[in-house]
């Protein structure tokens, strides 16, 4: 196999530039271009002089200590938590272009499978990142007792205090137990405790009537922010363990970010 010095060169920096990229996106941090570059470049002459010289460059601690310090210089003094990523994704890398250099195939052909297959996985990551970050968590606090439910955005839910006018979340009974008196159960209206109210609704499968209660406080959390909303809080029976939350409820919270958010209709 012939491989010219510099396309090994290039090779190698563009594997070792992937491979820090990849490090930065399994762990979730920010990837500094400029820095990561000249880590990259460093790496790559590494390659090359190792390359050259099959004595101490080619040993093992000086091979560690070259990813240390491509580490230290892509991602700062945070750079040795990074190790263990650049190294597995360099490994990984280092391997696939071998054995494609092996085969016959153009370093142009190489680089560019690579590249897109890092980009690839970097964007499916991202995506799950925002996606875990972007949930949203409704915390209910009702006489020195609290709970917590994921929340679905629910644009169909129009409800609202009768008296108060303001909007009303549905909960499943069975997800807010705990915060419940002793003895209630939405199969027995009886069963209401004094100060809550039963609110009349409307669905495709007929009318009927939940039990309505004003917690202490409600708060929508997301992402270490956290804002208290002033709303009502109705009983169902059903078995998911989501709160419906009324669309209106997010408007002025984070407007930037909600636009990229799916909004769902209980109906869907």
């Amino acid at each position: 196999m012939r491989v010219y010095g510099e396309a090994y060169l290039f090779i190698n920096f563009w594997m070792d530039f992937l491979s820090l990229l990849l490090a930065a996106c399994l762990r979730g941090a920010r990837f500094h271009g400029p820095r990561a570059a000249a880590g990259a470049l460093l790496g790559a002459v590494y390659a090359v002089f190792a390359r050259q010289n099959n004595g101490l460059s080619m040993s093992i601690p000086v091979f560690l200590f070259s990813i240390l310090l491509l580490c230290w210089i892509s991602f700062g003094r945070n750079g040795v938590f990074f190790f263990p990523y650049v190294g597995a994704s360099m490994l990984l890398l280092g391997g696939f272009s071998d054995a494609l250099l092996r085969r016959g195939v153009s370093s142009a052909v190489i680089m560019l499978t690579a590249g897109l297959g890092v980009f690839g996985l970097c964007r499916m990551l991202r995506i799950r990142n925002l996606s875990a970050e972007s949930a949203w968590v409704l915390r209910i606090r009702y006489r020195e007792k609290q709970a917590s439910l994921p929340v679905l955005r629910d644009s169909g839910n129009l409800l609202t205090d009768s008296f108060t006018g303001q909007p009303v979340i549905v909960v499943p009974e069975s997800a807010v137990s705990p915060l419940l008196p002793d003895g209630v159960s939405t199969h027995d209206l009886a069963t209401l405790p004094p100060g809550w109210r039963l609110l009349p609704i409307r669905t495709v499968s007929g009318s009927g009537l939940l039990m309505c209660f004003r917690p202490d406080s409600v708060e929508l959390v997301r992402d270490r922010q956290c804002q208290t909303i002033d709303a009502f809080i109705a009983l169902a029976d059903f078995h998911e363990k989501t709160a419906l939350v009324p669309e209106r409820l997010f408007q002025g919270f984070g407007e930037m970010r909600l636009r990229k958010e799916v909004i769902f209709h209980a109906g869907n």
